[in-house]
């Protein structure tokens, strides 16, 4: 599991310094990863820099100059005052308890939202899996991502836009209405444009919940020509219909391998492509094929996906085999051949590979802060 990312702002630096020497000697060393903070300063300037999507922990005089920032909304936090309170403006942790508790109701509090919580319209993270070769891992790399930004406690929707769903591999909590599904959320969404407005229910009423991977996610529509006949516009109405709707921090798009409207519609509104390539001569081939065709006939697009693919090589044994397609293509990183893989009998080995979850870190960029200790920074000096 991964870490939860915590941030702690207390201008007393011993009280720090005992808390994050507890959590060495504790079961907390593989639950927590803590930056702590006694100089405000400091705590604002790292804030900035945009990394942290986890819980920020703070005495009232840290966030009075944080929450003045427009862009601090996009993290959960919460009070450490003298006394527990809660009521419906914020959330009081008493920083004076057994540390055991403290670190207990900072996990629990990083896994949801308070009730004053917005995520920003339009501030959803669209990250598109993509190959342009069938059995390449898609759709077992984009789960596995979500689950990860799952497991950070952040909320996260997989939208599996293959014909041929992959979602059978997960066990959906179909207990909710079953009106309420991608085949009638398709439809209400085709009513809403010829009226001028969107649909009356959010994304979340449409979806069912997929446990294995800490997921919303849809049930897949029993006729294949529902997706099969999904125009670029109506998928880009879809994909802007669940990014806007504020309910979600990630939204993890899975398409299939090759070209259509489909793919052209979710490479072009993602904010990341996950791009895998594998080490044989078929992968390498097409992917050579698809990027020529691309330049050719579709200079424009081509050029606005170009800056947002990250090439990734799934299966990796040590080394790389074949040239890759193009002068210059450079991987951003590698995921492991797991040889168990080969002969699965149940779906639930694939969130469970020890080496592969460490590179799906990695891939989610939470390797700047998966490797790094918890530490102390007392006015600006990491000690």
């Amino acid at each position: 599991m991964a870490p939860v990312q915590i941030v702690l702002c207390v201008e007393d630096s011993e009280y720090i310094e005992l808390l994050l020497r507890y959590v060495r000697t504790s079961e907390y060393a593989a639950k927590v990863r803590i930056r702590a903070f006694s100089d405000p300063a400091t705590f604002l300037a790292y804030m900035k820099e945009g990394h942290h999507r986890g819980l920020v922990a703070a005495e009232e005089s840290f966030l009075q100059c944080w929450l003045t920032d427009g862009k601090s909304t996009s993290n959960r936090w919460a009070t450490l005052g003298e006394y527990e309170e809660k009521n419906e403006e914020r959330q009081v942790i008493a920083k004076y308890q057994p540390l055991q508790r403290l670190l207990e109701q900072l996990c629990e509090w990083s896994g949801k939202a308070p009730a004053e919580w917005q995520r920003d319209t339009g501030k959803t993270m669209i990250t598109t899996l993509y190959s342009t070769s069938p059995g390449s891992g898609k759709s077992v790399t984009a789960m596995n991502m979500a689950k990860q930004y799952g497991m950070r406690g952040e909320s996260v929707f997989y939208l599996n836009l293959e014909a041929a769903s992959s979602t059978h591999w997960l066990t959906l909590d179909q207990q909710s209405d079953p009106s309420y599904a991608l085949s009638r959320l398709l439809y209400d969404l085709q009513a809403a444009a010829e009226s001028k407005r969107q649909p009356e229910a959010s994304p979340s009423q449409y979806a069912v919940r997929a446990e294995e991977i800490r997921a919303d996610s849809f049930i897949p529509p029993d006729n294949f020509n529902e997706l099969l006949h999904m125009t670029e516009e109506e998928t880009e109405v879809l994909i802007r219909y669940i990014a806007d709707s504020g309910e979600y921090d990630h939204l993890i798009i899975d398409v299939e391998s090759g070209w259509n409207d489909r793919i052209s519609a979710a490479l072009k509104h993602s904010e990341r492509i996950v791009w895998l390539l594998t080490d044989d001569l078929p992968c390498m081939n097409k992917t050579l094929q698809w990027m020529s065709y691309w330049q050719q006939y579709h200079s424009e697009w081509y050029e606005q996906i170009g800056g947002k693919v990250s090439f990734v090589m799934n299966r990796y044994t040590g080394g790389v085999m074949n040239r890759l397609p193009l002068e210059g293509m450079e991987l951003e990183g590698t995921l492991p051949y797991v040889p168990s893989w080969k002969q699965v009998s149940s779906s639930e080995l694939l969130w469970c590979s020890p080496i592969f979850q460490r590179d799906i870190l990695k891939l989610c960029r939470l390797d700047h802060t998966h490797g790094e200790h918890n530490h102390l920074v007392v006015n600006g000096v990491s000690l």
